[in-house]
């Protein structure tokens, strides 16, 4: 098994908690990590390949809305701050694409 922490902005827990509820290749798991505005989500996985699956069950809308970042162990995103970065003008490109798509 393979341990998958997500961070993401706050809010997000809650909606993709109802669309992996019916997903029985993913487990939930509890974690008590608190990071400054920030969610912290634990599920165990088969093994890492098994990442691109739970990524679209949990859907890109969500990725994008709520900044999701996926780590495969504690010490990867406690240690380190996160850092601000700054979209390129491709990406911001992509991004307004994508979310006018969804309205």
């Amino acid at each position: 098994m393979q341990t998958i922490y997500i961070v993401g902005n706050p809010g997000f827990v809650e909606l993709h908690h109802k669309r992996l509820d019916d997903n029985s290749r993913f487990l939930r798991g509890q974690v008590t990590v608190e990071i400054p505005h920030k969610e912290v989500q634990l599920f165990w996985v088969h093994n890492r390949s098994d990442l691109k699956e739970l990524k679209k069950a949990i859907g890109a809308d969500l990725i994008w809305k709520y900044r999701l970042r996926f780590y495969f162990d504690l010490e990867s995103f406690t240690n380190h701050p996160e850092e601000k970065v700054e979209l390129s003008a491709d990406e911001k490109t992509l991004m307004k694409k994508v979310m006018l798509s969804l309205t």
